[in-house]
């Protein structure tokens, strides 16, 4: 059986195609890939000369699957029909890509536990969990979405338009925002508060600081909810800074929440735990 399985995230797509297991991943810049899905699919399906029977898709944002569509956020896109232009391909399924990405580690990762919690901490952030082995999704797919909880009360403003969220402070997208409303100093990007702080600057220094301290917060309300074995981060801000995201994370939870803080990693599968979700969707273990 093969199958076509399609991660669009907020700033980049992965692509995989394969046959039980993928024969290939390419890589796409997701604003790129919506402007032309049909021809970056048939590209990647004729190079790897594989018969298409399964679709499966996830998506960062809001989703309806009955319409088989998302609104794809921090993209000047509002609404994206996915199921019209892939349909031809095969049967398709779509799903948030944090529930998909839980769904990658809880059958290819290396973990052994029936409840588990993904976490990603990128462009945004969201969660995908699986409790007692069952994947949990919500009546329009759109469970997890934890970057919208309430953390703080001192007017750092989310995409979404309101105030106080985890997201505000601490995404990849919004980190510089947090840190000019906290010190009054401008970053280029969240890259430039991370590469700062290693560098001694005391204004970087304050933000990851309060960074740390809002993700606990987070972590902890995540642990008090839904009791889980493990809790395992993905996402590029979490990824590319393990040490100042992940590290220390069980010992801050622990004296936050009122359960046992779980243990707390990095993901084994990476940057491809959703593509491994959507996978385990093609091959029927969903």
């Amino acid at each position: 059986m093969g199958f076509l399985c399609i991660d669009i995230g907020g700033t980049n797509t992965l692509v995989g195609v394969g046959n039980g297991e993928f024969k290939v991943v390419e890589k796409y810049s997701s604003k790129q890939f919506l402007k032309d899905i049909s021809s970056h699919i048939d590209q990647i399906i004729e190079e790897t000369d594989t018969v298409i029977e399964k679709v499966a898709v996830a998506a960062a944002g809001p989703m309806n699957k009955s319409e088989g569509v998302f609104y794809p956020p921090n993209m000047a896109i509002e609404k994206v029909n996915i199921t019209e232009p892939l349909q031809r391909y095969g049967d398709v399924s779509i799903i948030n890509d944090c529930t998909s990405a839980v769904l990658g580690e809880y059958h290819y990762g290396e973990h052994n536990c029936d409840d588990l919690v993904y976490v990603t901490i990128s462009s945004g952030i969201g969660a995908g969990v699986v409790l007692h082995g069952n994947l949990i999704e919500g009546s329009d797919g759109n469970f997890g979405e934890v970057g919208h909880m309430k953390i703080a009360d001192n007017g750092v403003s989310c995409g979404c338009g309101a105030e106080g969220h985890w997201e505000a402070y601490c995404s990849g997208n919004n980190l510089p925002k947090m840190a000019e409303k906290l010190t009054g100093k401008r970053f280029e990007d969240a890259r430039e508060v991370f590469d700062k702080y290693r560098e001694g600057c005391e204004d970087a220094t304050k933000t990851i600081e309060k960074m740390k301290d809002y993700n606990a917060r987070g972590f902890a309300n995540l642990v008090n909810l839904y009791n889980p074995e493990k809790v395992v981060v993905g996402g590029a801000v979490a990824l590319n800074h393990p040490d100042l995201v992940v590290e220390g994370l069980e010992e801050e939870v622990d004296v936050k929440t009122v359960n046992r803080s779980p243990k707390i990693e990095t993901t084994s599968l990476e940057e491809q735990s959703v593509l491994h979700g959507l996978r385990a969707v093609c091959n029927g273990e969903a």
